[in-house]
């Protein structure tokens, strides 16, 4: 999916990423590959005739967000009523004054997107997310401003010109509150002014500071996000997964340090920052990245309509019926002796079978056709039939042969 974005992946792996802005000149073929992501009827009418409600749309006008009082609007949906649809005469009138209209989150609704977010979150290990920005002619959005996340802005149609500005604070992870910005410049000084036309790619690390404009005609920019996780973030996860049973860190600390025995609190401070370094070596990193790739996965869901739609035909597979694993769907697995279990951990959740049922999971896993007939694995049909319907309700496999929906 990087190389969709950038000519030489390898390259800007070494010298760009996270390190300077990137510039990579499109052309038809590029052009057309992120118009099949989105386009801007398509924007157009999840707005207009799709109901798609507020937050994963909102109007920006000339560095400001317009009260959404002003273009949205309440509706009932059967005993309820809701207050965040958009009212398309109103949205139509910020247009004409020079509001953009932005679609935020769409990887979550929008299917070209959802599988190209996915696809490179996989190919990262960073979530990412998709927004969307429509722009009429002679207009701007936000005003100069900088994003605590790396962006790729994939230009659609049109044109529009962009001013990029060096970082002041490298790889922000949130902005400060403006009581604490001070006098001194939020941003460096401006590294790059140009055009993107149709097909071109602008990758800006966070921090880097942008403002973009239209020229004579609208323009349609996607911005994909990439939600990194940095080790601030597995020092959070930590916190949970080091072990319940080290008193060392369920002692107290010294009685006064906090409110005024500065020498105890250094002493005990010293203590604890040895302990926790050997605690931490400890750790399995195993575990560590399961808790990371869940965390990863339960934001690129891997949906299939047809998980839904099986429970509604009530149809359970039979003894002689065949089932392979669904493609991509099991992200790991693991056998807990202490339980007598074996853990299938999916993109939302996981799903425990007894270790009985071990040597059918792992034929599944090794892409084999099984069915309860064939007493697979040493079950006996009847047991090998359960643990196949379990499979079959949870969405993991999926019903093959010639009659298989």
């Amino acid at each position: 999916m990087l190389h969709a974005l950038v000519d030489d992946v390898d390259d800007f792996l070494a010298t760009r990423w996270e390190r300077d802005f990137t510039l990579t000149h499109g052309g038809t073929a590029r052009a057309a590959r992120f118009a099949a992501l989105l386009s801007a009827d398509d924007l157009v009418e999840l707005v207009a005739t799709r109901g798609l409600r507020h937050p994963f749309f909102r109007l920006i006008r000339a560095g400001d967000s317009p009260e959404r009082s002003s273009y949205l609007r309440s509706a009932g949906v059967g005993h309820t009523t809701v207050h965040d649809l958009g009212d398309l005469g109103r949205i139509t009138a910020e247009v004409w004054d020079g509001a953009s209209l932005v679609g935020q989150g769409l990887q979550r609704l929008w299917p070209p997107l959802t599988g190209y977010c996915e696809a490179l979150a996989g190919e990262l290990g960073h979530r990412v997310q998709a927004n969307a920005y429509l722009s009429p002619p002679e207009s701007h959005g936000f005003d100069l401003h900088y994003d605590t996340h790396d962006v790729f802005v994939l230009q659609v149609e049109g044109h529009k010109e962009w001013t990029v500005h060096a970082p002041a604070d490298l790889l922000p992870h949130r902005r400060p509150p403006k009581a604490d910005q001070g006098t001194g410049p939020a941003h460096g000084d401006p590294v790059w002014t140009g055009v993107l036309v149709p097909g071109d790619c602008l990758y800006l690390p966070r921090g880097f500071g942008h403002s973009a404009r239209t020229s004579d005609e609208r323009s349609l920019h996607l911005t994909i996000g990439i939600l990194v996780t940095t080790w601030r973030t597995v020092l959070r996860a930590l916190a949970d997964l080091l072990p319940e049973d080290d008193i060392e860190l369920r002692r107290a600390l010294p009685l006064g340090a906090v409110t005024g025995d500065d020498e105890a609190f250094r002493a005990a401070w010293l203590a604890f920052g040895d302990h926790l370094a050997a605690a931490v070596r400890d750790v399995d990193p195993e575990v560590v990245l399961a808790r990371l790739r869940t965390d990863l996965w339960s934001a690129h869901p891997h949906p299939d309509a047809s998980v839904l739609s099986r429970a509604f035909a009530a149809e359970l597979p039979a003894a002689d019926d065949g089932v392979a694993l669904r493609p991509g769907v099991v992200e790991a697995h693991h056998v807990d002796t202490d339980t007598a279990e074996v853990r299938l951990v999916l993109r939302d959740r996981s799903v425990s079978m007894p270790t009985a049922a071990a040597p059918l999971l792992l034929a599944l896993l090794d892409d084999a056709v099984v069915c309860a007939a064939d007493q697979p694995g040493g079950l006996d049909e009847a047991s090998a039939l359960v643990v196949i319907r379990r499979l079959y309700r949870e969405g993991i496999v999926n019903l093959v042969g010639p009659d298989a929906p």
